[in-house]
């Protein structure tokens, strides 16, 4: 088996830097890593220049790759739009009680509308939360009254619409 060295760049000054990228190089090994963080930046990245910068052949890279894929470290490679480009100008996110014999059937309901793009199934004093996607207040409107609040037994809610977006990341290594 071939000894490959990979300098690791710790070059930020941060401890939770460290323990995370640590943490994951015990999961994956650190060529692994490297690759992982070259796709992150680009996932366009030619396998050819990810084996240059690894160390190893293309099939090399292919093969922890697949690797990768088959142990589900790497969900998809996929592409990001931008909503605003497409008229959904106004992102919101709902608090939503809901009966709790109705939970089973609600959520899979809830999953089929267009306007959320985030469900999840919360503790606490709503059972929901969920974020949306519109294109403006007239919009939200018109799909509480004549949709969430008139399709699904929602017994209490909110909805705080966002103003500003501080961080909105998936995760990262």
């Amino acid at each position: 088996m071939r000894n490959i060295k990979i300098k690791a760049d710790y070059s930020e000054d941060s401890e939770s830097l460290y323990k995370r990228r640590y943490y994951i190089q015990t999961m994956v090994s650190k060529v692994d890593n490297k690759i992982l963080e070259i796709l992150q930046q680009d996932v366009r990245t030619p396998i050819s220049k990810i084996a240059k910068e690894v160390g190893l052949s293309e099939n090399g890279v292919r093969y922890r790759l697949e690797k990768l894929e088959k142990e589900g470290y790497i969900k998809s490679y996929t592409i990001l739009l931008n909503p605003r480009k497409f008229g959904k100008k106004l992102l919101a996110i709902f608090n939503l009680e809901v009966e709790p014999k109705a939970m089973g059937s609600t959520l899979p309901k809830l999953a089929g509308l267009d306007e959320f793009i985030k469900i999840y199934q919360t503790t606490g004093q709503f059972s929901i939360s969920a974020i949306g996607l519109f294109d403006n207040e007239e919009s939200l409107t018109r799909f509480i009254n004549n949709k969430l609040l008139f399709e699904f037994p929602i017994q209490n809610y909110t909805v705080e619409i966002v103003i500003r977006k501080v961080k909105d990341a998936d995760y990262e290594i």
